[in-house]
């Protein structure tokens, strides 16, 4: 009975059908294939299988090859690619093009013969050439009209050695030759060498005896296969984990929070050890580089981990994934790129900072990495195990066990300060965070103080009329960099000096506004504590470090982007230069970030107990009353329980569905008339009111040039929700419509 492929390929498009060949032996589901592609031929991931009656055939093109005979990827893993495509309303073939860095873009071999008694000009019977020799629609045609045979195999990966072409004889026979007879049996001895330099070296030799070998015809340079590549095991973190409590209660889902990361982390040891003791490997999904690093080294203390980053070559990249499907237990540590990778016996998924919205995909089909790891865990019938310091309310709903499935660590108890701003002086350094940190700087001390933003200013104004310098592509204005004297804008990259006179009244009187960055901080700093060394830390600008990590005296102004660097040895302070700029984010998560953030501060000094001075115009927020309460873990709690309730009487996620549509085109008129004619298409295709929002302007209406509207979807009914993504009509030439699925920024503009 036939057999019908359904082929996925890294575009923006959904699986194709191709007819499995009659002499071809079919491989598995999640098998990589060659298939004719547009007179050429590309590779794509099996995602289904079914047999076909006589009717149902149709104009199918045939598989030219199956690439594996095992899975490439996790078992479950083309349903998942589906699943997620439905979710999230973008193309199956975008989804695998995120989530799967390897294996669908290798060099391949590509040969054709004529099919017997065929006449196919330039094709020989049984005679295998380069398809390179047609061009393709020649290729194209030959194969509608079946004369051609074709093959497919990936390119060998090689390398160049030098190796012997031939045995010593009487050519090397005398004293001249001396040199040149050792170099060649030393090269048979080593069966090939990197180079003649290398050989010449190995035996002792001048290099110029090696090169008359080669010249005389003894010894060659051939393309050899490449070796494996060497994978080095992360480095282990020192001291090693400790065992914390017993192994994890056995439910879909479990949840800890609380503690410190490496409490967390031991916390969660015991039922590692257990996985790989019974045989069963363990995926662990941290959210960048920086976390996957620590996490893997701190891991590989007890349990073997492999370790996929970033910044792994393709051959690296290719060993590990080798090395998953082996089916040796192991611990794989990695970013969402290990979300498909095909361990074999998996025992836990394991997702670390749950919270953090860098698993948030900032392009492609926008997935939030910590859902789709819960839906894999689903598909493979495996515990899903979330950590962070504070549990979201999307976690708290996928652990359905509720109290069961929670293993709650104690809250590091803070010595909090909260610095009200109102009437206070001193900007940015108000007078009670200015004192401690001269205390720091008498007992020879380290503070780290968070600044909301980069750069020197949020803004450049005129004091005579109160205009803002904004910038010429976007509807923002320009950040003001005293450093280089220059004003930016962080959203387009476009930079102009400070003008001496302002643009609108001619006024000369230009000065930076109140939202200070971390240039300005440290400028601040610098003045108070003449001596003391004063560091940034930034997307702008990384000063070294080493001074401080050796134990020497010193203050780090940075951005959020400390939590991603090894603490600091000496930390007596921490700093939140302006709390408001968290609690402000135009989103329904900014109290939950809020909270998340002041949790997170014990990471930057985990073995002591530093002050913390939070600077704030709003002292008596709930956030902050929380954690200076007696009973933190009960505060805690109960701020989270109100934060539930929030989402529940809104029908925010993960009480409802929400989707953002950004229409945006270079004239305004435009896209507002897309977005009316997709909000119109939509309510005609029956939906109400409450499930389509606006359309209505950005936050921020222009920015790169583009004028952007938004529409917001909403529905409480998952299969509903699906309908509506699918009445969103795709970009046009002028008009690009994009859609994020359960925005962590419901006013972003998306790229």
């Amino acid at each position: 009975m036939p057999l019908a492929v359904d082929v996925l390929f890294p575009l923006p498009l959904p699986p194709f059908r191709f007819l499995q060949p009659l002499d071809l032996e079919p491989g598995p589901v999640g098998a990589r294939v060659a298939a004719p592609w547009q007179g050429g031929v590309r590779i794509g991931l099996v995602v289904g299988l079914e047999e076909l009656s006589a009717g149902q055939l149709t104009d199918y093109r045939e598989i030219i090859s199956w690439l594996d005979r095992e899975p490439f990827v996790a078992q479950a893993a083309p349903g998942l690619l589906l699943e997620l495509a439905r979710s999230s309303g973008a193309p199956a073939g975008v989804v695998l093009a995120s989530l799967l860095p390897l294996g669908l873009r290798e060099e391949l071999v590509h040969e054709v013969s004529a099919v017997e008694g065929a006449q196919s000009p330039g094709l020989v019977t049984g005679e295998w050439v380069a398809a390179g020799i047609l061009d393709a629609a020649e290729l194209d045609l030959y194969r509608r009209q079946g004369m051609v045979r074709e093959r497919v195999r990936q390119r060998e990966r090689t390398v160049s050695r030098l190796v012997a072409a031939r045995e010593p004889d009487e050519g090397l026979v005398g004293k001249a030759q001396a040199n040149q007879l050792a170099a060649l049996e030393r090269l048979l001895d080593l069966e090939s060498a990197a180079s003649a330099a290398d050989l010449a070296r190995d035996a002792e030799v001048p290099v110029s005896a090696v090169r008359a070998l080669v010249k005389k015809g003894y010894a060659e340079y051939r393309d050899l296969p490449a070796p494996p590549v060497a994978l080095a095991p992360p480095p282990v973190a020192q001291p090693a984990l400790e065992e914390r409590g017993d192994t994890l209660p056995e439910c879909p889902v479990v949840l800890i929070s609380g503690g410190v990361r490496r409490q967390r982390l031991e916390a969660l040891l015991p039922s590692l050890l257990a996985d790989i003791e019974a045989g069963h490997s363990v995926l662990v999904l941290a959210p960048e580089g920086a976390f996957l690093s620590a996490t893997a080294s701190q891991l590989a203390s007890r349990l073997p981990v492999l370790q996929l980053s970033g910044e792994a070559s393709d051959e690296q990249r290719n060993r590990i994934w080798e090395e998953a499907a082996s089916g040796a237990p192991v611990v794989l540590v990695g970013t969402y790129t290990a979300l498909l990778a095909p361990l074999q016996r998996v025992g836990r998924i394991v997702v670390i900072e749950a919270g953090s919205g860098t698993y948030k995909l900032a392009a492609g089909p926008r997935l939030f990495i910590p859902d789709a790891a819960r839906r894999l865990a689903a598909r493979r019938e495996v515990q899903l195990v979330l950590t962070d310091a504070l549990p979201s309310p999307e976690m708290l709903v996928w652990a359905q066990d509720g109290e069961e499935s929670r293993v709650r660590l104690p809250t590091p108890r803070q010595r909090l300060h909260v610095s009200d701003l109102n009437g206070a002086s001193g900007w940015p350094v108000g007078s009670e965070l200015t004192l401690v940190l001269r205390q720091v700087q008498e007992r020879g001390r380290q503070a780290v103080l968070l600044a909301p933003r980069r750069g020197f200013s949020a803004a450049m104004s005129c004091s005579d009329c109160g205009h803002t310098l904004m910038c010429p592509n976007c509807d923002l204005a320009l950040r003001y960099h005293r450093s280089s004297g220059r004003l930016r804008c962080h959203q387009c990259g476009y930079h102009a000096e400070v003008p001496s006179h302002c643009p609108n009244c001619g006024g000369s009187e230009l000065a930076p506004g109140r939202a200070a960055g971390t240039e300005w901080v440290a400028g601040a700093v610098s003045r108070l504590l003449p001596g003391m060394a004063v560091l940034r830390l930034d997307s702008d600008r990384q000063d070294d470090l080493s001074g401080l990590r050796a134990g020497e005296p010193g203050v780090l102004v940075a951005t959020t982007a400390v939590f991603r660097i090894p603490p600091l040895p000496r930390v007596s302070l921490v700093g939140v230069t302006l709390f408001d700029t968290h609690l402000s984010l135009s989103d329904f998560r900014a109290a939950e970030e809020s909270m998340r953030l002041l949790l997170q501060l014990p990471e930057l000094a985990p073995e002591g107990r530093p002050l913390v001075v939070v600077q704030t115009f709003q002292p008596e927020h709930e956030a902050l009353d929380a954690l200076a309460d007696e009973e933190p873990e009960a505060a805690v709690e109960a701020y989270l329980e109100r934060l539930v309730e929030r989402r529940k009487r809104f029908s925010y996620p993960p009480f409802g569905q929400l989707a953002k549509v950004q229409v945006s085109a270079r004239d305004r008129s435009a896209a507002e008339r897309e977005a009316l004619r997709l909000a119109g298409s939509l309510r005609s295709a029956g939906a109400t009111e409450e499930e389509v929002l606006g359309p209505v302007p950005a936050p921020v209406t222009r920015v790169r040039g583009q004028y952007s509207f938004l529409i917001y979807l909403r529905s409480g009914s998952e299969e509903r929700f699906g309908e509506l993504l699918q009445g969103v009509s795709r970009s046009s030439s002028s008009v690009r419509v994009r859609l994020d699925v359960d925005p962590r920024d419901v006013s972003e503009f998306l790229e």
